[in-house]
């Protein structure tokens, strides 16, 4: 068919001329028969107005192309700030290194001087200061000459020189490091006059580390220290100190018993040592006060005589005489027999408390007799106090004891085989409490 606006001839099926652009309604042939017919009114248009839908689909697509462009614009530029902040750590991170190469090379230590300058070389290609560097740092590991036994004589020798100013200027630091890196290189070199500065360097950095409060390091030190000289008194005693004062920290309100016992020896040894005199008399006190609660009075005032022998104070003088009339109320109430027994039974009482000779001693004595107040002989008495205990046998008088008792505190005392009314006595410093056993009739 020919195009109704133009007359050029157009082939096969169109719904637009190719050559002017007229819309076709109609291809002019009839598709049962391929028979041409007369064109429709609808065919004869203008041509400005066919032009107009394919015009719209032109506008579609050059907005759908802005819109792509300006997507692509917005990832071009969150890529470009990006690369933009990247280079930056990047350049801040190549200076780091270069620094750090700075300092190995100036230390003489050219492998990590290597190490550093080739990465922050990496990092940032135009920091020239860090190529230039670099290029000298290899230069001088190629030109190195190899340690030689000659020229590694010569080393040990200059670095035992440094170690042995070190140790003159008491700078333990840098002992331990050449000390360090002289071993490695050869363990025989003047071993024993490096063992000595490294002892020296270890003792008295440890006493440093006392002065600072940091006496699990401390005893770590001294240990090295006895390693080097397994009889040096000085590092013994350091170590010994620091151990007492760390186990008595470590019972310290969970067992004032032992907390004592290791502060006490402290005392002993050095009643200057750090805070161990306050320490020693707030132990003291505390245990006390723990020993009142559970009405052991005379236990109580025992401490509290401990604490006022390390620090007087007349507060604390006041609350042991308190302990002390207490514990005298109950030694009398105790001095009278109890309520009537089955027959055959032995009740214990305390009788009385005198004192001994010595005031770091404690006792407990007694008797045990039948009802017509006969001692009884072989009669097994037993003591015992937390998971401790002892047997006495009486002699023929019935008396028996338990002399040399080394703590405090309150001591349950009964008969082994007879049927008995145990009683509790409390053990007292420079005290000995008497403790009978009768039979009751």
């Amino acid at each position: 068919m020919r195009c109704p606006q133009c007359g050029q001839q157009i082939t096969g099926r169109a719904s637009c001329c190719p050559h002017c652009g007229r819309r076709l309604r109609s291809t002019g042939l009839t598709p049962e028969r391929g028979a041409l017919r007369p064109p429709l009114q609808d065919d004869l248009r203008p041509l400005g107005h066919t032009r107009q839908g394919c015009g719209w689909s032109f506008l579609v697509l050059f907005a759908t192309l802005l819109a792509i462009l300006g997507i692509v614009g917005l990832g071009l530029a969150g890529a470009y700030h990006g690369m933009k902040d990247r280079t930056t750590l990047e350049r801040r991170a190549a200076q780091e290194h270069y620094e750090k190469g700075l300092a190995h090379f100036d230390a003489g230590e050219l492998e990590l001087a290597e190490a550093e300058l080739e990465l922050a070389v990496q990092l940032d290609s135009r920091l020239e200061a860090a190529a230039t560097r670099l290029a000298e740092t290899r230069q001088r590991l190629e030109t190195s000459p190899t340690a030689t036994p000659v020229l590694q004589a010569e080393i040990n020798a200059i670095t035992f020189e440094e170690l042995r100013a070190a140790h003159n200027q008491r700078d333990w630091t840098r002992v331990f490091a050449l000390a360090d890196r002289l071993l490695a290189r050869d363990p025989t070199y003047q071993r024993s006059e490096l063992d000595r500065m490294l002892f020296d360097a270890l003792y008295q950095s440890g006493q440093q580390l006392v002065e600072e409060n940091r006496l699990e390091e401390a005893a770590r030190l001294f240990d090295r220290a006895l390693a080097l000289q397994p009889t040096n008194a000085d590092a013994a005693r350091a170590k010994q100190l620091a151990t007492l004062y760390l186990a008595a920290k470590s019972y310290w309100s969970a067992d004032w018993a032992k907390a004592i016992e290791s502060l006490s020896t402290l005392y002993r040894l050095d009643a200057s040592y750090r805070d161990v005199r306050q320490l020693t008399h707030d132990a003291y006190v505390n245990y006390g006060d723990v020993l009142a609660k559970q009405g052991d009075w005379c236990a109580a005032a025992q401490q509290y005589a401990r604490a006022l022998e390390v620090i007087p104070a007349q507060e604390l003088s006041a609350k042991r005489e308190t302990a002390l009339d207490h514990c005298d109320e109950v030694a009398s109430a105790t001095a009278q027999w109890g309520p009537a027994e089955p027959s055959g039974t032995f009740v214990g009482r305390i009788v009385k408390q005198t004192d001994l000779d010595d005031s770091k001693k404690m006792s407990i004595r007694g008797s045990v007799a039948d009802r017509e107040g006969q001692g009884v002989r072989n009669i097994k008495v037993q003591i015992r106090a937390w998971d401790w205990w002892a047997v006495s046998v009486t002699d023929a008088q019935g008396q028996y004891s338990f002399d040399g008792l080394v703590n405090p505190v309150t001591y349950t005392l009964t008969l082994f085989d007879r049927p008995c009314v145990p009683v509790n006595a409390a053990g007292v410093w420079g005290k000995t409490t008497w403790v009978d056993f009768q039979e009751a009739g």
